[in-house]
């Protein structure tokens, strides 16, 4: 801080320097997507083994996300963010220069995907507990830097897969999982140089027990505080149905009615554009609105967007109402993310967000799966027409629950148990 107690201008531009570090960084990723699949399958030549990696990587991921919690917490969000971003890129460094070296069978090829993507959870907690001292240095409403941080992960993953794509086509798969490892050893490098917030405080101001009770402590008060308890079942319920959506819905939508993988594309093309859309929106308006009327508005139009698309309209309405359905659901994620950074004690965020990012990810392939059966069991109009509804029941579920008249956007963060205790 300054002398006059105004932030000094490093400060001011930290939440600008933080998205620019999770835009190089997303970029890299979502460029990963593509390589990792593609370097398993061409050095093994097993649509098996490919399989195996891809799913130990998101299983890694969540169960290490899950106890890594009360780490974000003792280290601080900024040593977090860099050790998550650095680990990430080594590990996607190491897999073609161990290929070069001819020291790359399938174990070690396991440890280091695993390696690249186990401190995924971290580092979203992390980053996101950055925000609100960010913005506020920046003289930012704390909706808009969530949404800006929203909105930064959609571009990137809109544009990274077709951008990994083409660079696994004229670089080669290995230059591109060298060009994700520097872009995360990059978003460590600035967090570390350029942003001064979200340092671990010293110890003799906090108190630390055992590991495991920590990492109760923070399940207990996601268990006890009821607006974080609607919260993460609210949206593990949602990610559930998104995944349902996404990976099974809208690929049989595509390959039985409309006819073609492009279609495919173009649908999700379509949704990552509305979503960016609706980022902006709230992004420019999100602080002037209810953050419960904005949660209940968005997942109610979700619900009639899934409705309408039981009709199997043609590739064009489809288009048409899978970019609204984006834009509609663009707001729910910065909305939930801001309740985490207003209920959640400072001294306890890491561990509350950690667990609410992996009931997250455990449902996603609890949705496909379920929505898999549906498909197969009724067909896909019933299918669409039925996670319509179960969207409608989880939003008329929100508006019912008194918890949820505690969404606040005015409220500054938790930072004390006693202050938690008196919601």
């Amino acid at each position: 801080m300054t002398i006059d107690g105004r932030p000094g201008r490093r400060r001011r531009w930290g939440i600008y320097v933080l998205l620019g570090a999770v835009a190089v960084s997303s970029a890299g990723e979502a460029m990963m997507v593509v390589a990792v699949p593609w370097f398993v399958l061409q050095t093994t030549g097993s649509v098996a083994q490919t399989g195996i990696l891809v799913a130990l990587g998101a299983v890694a991921s969540g169960a290490v996300g899950f106890v890594s919690g009360p780490l974000v917490d003792r280290w601080g969000f900024r040593a977090t963010a860099v050790l998550s971003y650095t680990v990430g890129g080594l590990g996607a460094a190491c897999i073609p220069v161990m290929h070069v070296l001819g020291m790359l069978d399938f174990p070690v090829l396991a440890a280091l995907v695993v390696a690249a993507n186990v401190l995924d959870i971290p580092a979203s907690a992390a980053v996101t507990g950055l925000v609100p001292e960010l913005s506020a240095d920046a003289g930012m409403p704390l909706e808009r830097g969530n949404a800006l941080l929203s909105g930064v992960h959609q571009v990137a993953q809109l544009c990274g897969p077709p951008l990994g794509g083409a660079a696994v086509a004229l670089l080669g798969v290995s230059h591109v999982l060298l060009i994700d490892a520097a872009a995360c050893l990059l978003a460590a490098a600035l967090i570390l140089g350029c942003v001064a917030a979200g340092r671990a405080r010293a110890p003799g101001t906090r108190a630390e027990g055992p590991y495991l009770a920590e990492l109760r402590s923070g399940l207990r008060t996601l268990r006890e505080h009821r607006l974080l308890r609607a919260m993460a079942v609210s949206g593990t319920a949602f990610n559930g149905l998104d995944s349902g959506l996404a990976g099974v819905v809208l690929v049989t939508y595509a390959y039985q009615y409309l006819g073609s993988a492009a279609s495919l594309g173009i649908l999700l093309t379509a949704f990552g554009l509305g979503a960016v859309a609706g980022t902006v929106g709230y992004a420019v308006a999100g602080h002037r609105l209810g953050a419960r009327r904005v949660y209940l508005g968005s997942g109610f139009a979700v619900a009639l967007s899934i409705g309408a698309l039981a009709a199997l309209p043609s590739l064009a309405v489809g288009a048409v109402l899978l970019a609204l359905l984006g834009a509609f659901a663009a707001p729910v994620g910065p909305v939930r993310t801001g309740v985490l950074q207003r209920s959640v004690p400072r001294e306890q965020y890491g561990r509350v967000t950690a667990a609410v990012d992996t009931a997250g990810l455990v449902a996603v392939p609890l949705g496909a799966s379920m929505t898999v059966v549906l498909v197969g069991a009724a067909g896909l109009r019933p299918a669409i027409a039925a996670l319509a509804c179960a969207y409608l029941l989880v939003v008329c579920c929100c508006w019912a629950a008194p918890a949820l008249r505690g969404m606040q956007p005015g409220r500054q963060p938790v930072t004390t148990m006693t202050e938690l205790d008196n919601q």
